[in-house]
């Protein structure tokens, strides 16, 4: 019974840990370029569970037999992050960006990089090409581009031309999921530098975030009820075993 009672207990605290996870999920579903998490779920391992009586066979073969295994409840192994592009939307904005593979590459003012595909950039004061959290989007010898005053346009391999003049060429690397290390809505760090990669880049458009509102709802009804269930189990044992514990002190009065 007191397995049962850990049983119940890993199993809320999986579910109440896949809440907070489905909930950002579901928060940032119109968030340009996020990706959603996913939750990992493992069992923990099998106990064996034996016969405690001796079993009516000959002297030698009296012992414990191994009726089965009973499970322990489930725990979350690993938060993954779904790398799997979202659906572009047109914007008609010029510098509205969307990539169809890689990362653009952009710099806090603090001087840290980051990998995003939130392509919502713009121009600041000083006309240098800014994400919308104000970073520094930047090229491929890695320094901030600075832009004309005059209409842009940007191929697809992130070239940036004004009036038939090549202006800069917008850095793309790509990363394998591994080395990319969460760090905002849609924004990501590496500890190594990634691989340039051409082409990609479609002016005008958004990528949406991979988030399915429809999906992550689902999923988040499925997860509560599994935690109420859970709960619900844990309540039936805590009082079986408060029953148990009134009654045994009246044993032998």
């Amino acid at each position: 019974m007191i397995r049962g009672l850990y049983a119940a207990f890993s199993g809320m605290d999986a579910a109440w840990k896949y809440q907070d996870v489905l909930a950002n999920n579901i928060a940032n579903a119109n968030t340009a370029g996020f990706k959603r998490e996913v939750a990992s779920q493992q069992s923990f391992a099998d106990v064996l569970l034996s016969q405690q009586m001796p079993v009516p066979a000959p002297i030698a073969a009296r012992v414990q037999q191994v009726v089965g295994t009973i499970g322990t409840g489930s725990y979350i192994t690993d938060f993954k992050t779904d790398f799997t592009g979202g659906a572009p939307r047109p914007t008609g904005n010029e510098l509205d960006l969307a990539l169809t593979n890689g990362f653009f590459q952009v710099q806090a003012p603090d001087g840290t990089r980051f990998a995003t595909r939130d392509g919502r950039f713009g121009r600041d004061a000083a006309g240098d090409l800014v994400t919308s959290q104000g970073y520094y989007v930047l090229d491929t010898t890695g320094n901030h581009i600075n832009l004309p005053a005059t209409p842009v346009t940007v191929g697809s391999d992130g070239t940036i031309s004004s009036a038939g003049t090549t202006v800069a060429q917008i850095a793309v690397d790509d990363y394998t999921p591994a080395q990319l290390t969460r760090a905002g809505e849609a924004y990501f760090t590496s500890p190594a530098p990634g691989q340039p990669i051409n082409g990609g880049v479609r002016q005008g458009y958004l990528e949406n975030s991979n988030s399915d509102l429809v999906e992550e709802m689902t999923t988040l009804l499925t997860v509560q009820r599994a935690f109420q269930a859970n709960q619900t189990v844990l309540a039936k044992l805590d009082g079986t075993l408060n029953t148990a514990a009134g009654q045994l002190g009246t044993f032998g009065v």
